[in-house]
């Protein structure tokens, strides 16, 4: 498979980034903190919002991969989601598409996000997995990302379990 690239999105990329979001629900249901009709019923407003505020890269960013088929991966950071402590970023919707699972796509994505957060002096970074994701979490473990005992229900599905994972970065 070819090497994909992954950017930054910028503004004007709210079609993009709101069919890779859909293409990741259709793909995986149950991995995400939103529903498929919560991701199709946003307008083409708040996509608009959504993207400036991560093309900005101040307190939020987001990270899409391309090959020669299109988008084939997105990841998202998050330094100002209330559930999580001061100085800490929140990874979240982190997707490769099937055709380039096993490629190292997600790991690449997983270390653009990083950057961004040791860029900020981000104290540690953290996520989200659901509990009978094991090959997810394994994938975590092997990226130095650690169980720290919290759980919390996955908003689209209330009776699933995220574990949360952290690690500390360097600063």
């Amino acid at each position: 498979a070819e090497r994909p690239t992954i950017r930054a999105i910028h503004a004007g990329d709210g079609p993009i980034v709101r069919d890779v979001c859909v293409q990741m629900l259709l793909d995986a249901p149950e991995a995400f903190d939103a529903t498929l009709a919560e991701v199709e019923g946003r307008s083409p407003s708040e996509w608009v919002l959504f993207v400036e505020r991560c093309a900005k890269g101040t307190d939020m960013s987001a990270f899409l991969a391309e090959d020669g088929s299109g988008v084939c991966g997105f990841v998202r950071a998050d330094a100002t989601d209330p559930r999580i402590p001061p100085g800490t970023v929140l990874v979240s919707q982190l997707w490769a598409a099937p055709r380039q699972r096993g490629s190292g796509l997600g790991r690449e994505l997983m270390n653009a996000v990083t950057k961004w957060a040791e860029d900020r002096q981000a104290a540690r970074i953290s996520l989200g997995v659901v509990e009978s994701n094991l090959e997810a979490q394994k994938f975590y473990e092997r990226l130095g990302y650690a169980d720290i005992g919290i759980r919390v229900p996955l908003p689209s599905n209330p009776r699933m379990q995220v574990i949360v994972m952290a690690k500390k970065l360097r600063s």
